[in-house]
């Protein structure tokens, strides 16, 4: 290996992979090249994103809701109008599945009052 200015070798930009990203990086980081290296490629055919951990995701279920009471974590109090997001998850390397929940508040409930009876 020659080396040139700096200490760099001479052949330095000259490592690609097919989808563009530099080998010098530590490995393909882009979509596409995690795509090419997945075993289950498939399931891009079917909805579902994979992520720099080799998980698949999928949303699979969306709505609002007004909250009737607190919630146990604390984070979403009665009143408050939020949105549910349901995900699928798929692990690339065994297959095995799951299902996770995001909440995301909407609109605060208003503050009470300080006159009661009107």
């Amino acid at each position: 290996m020659v080396m040139g200015y700096y200490n760099v070798p001479d052949d330095w930009g000259q490592y690609y992979y097919s989808c563009g990203c530099h080998a010098s990086e530590g490995g393909c980081s882009c979509p596409e090249g995690l795509l090419e290296n997945a075993d289950r490629p498939w399931l891009s055919d079917a909805g579902y994103d994979i992520d720099e951990d080799g998980n698949w995701s999928r949303l699979i279920s969306y709505s609002v809701h007004t909250c009737r009471r607190n919630h146990k974590d604390g984070r979403i109090k009665k009143g408050d109008r939020y949105k549910l997001r349901v995900y699928r998850g798929i692990s690339d390397e065994d297959g095995c599945s799951w299902i996770y929940k995001r909440k995301t508040i909407v609109k605060k409930a208003a503050p009470p009052s300080g006159d009661r009876f009107g």
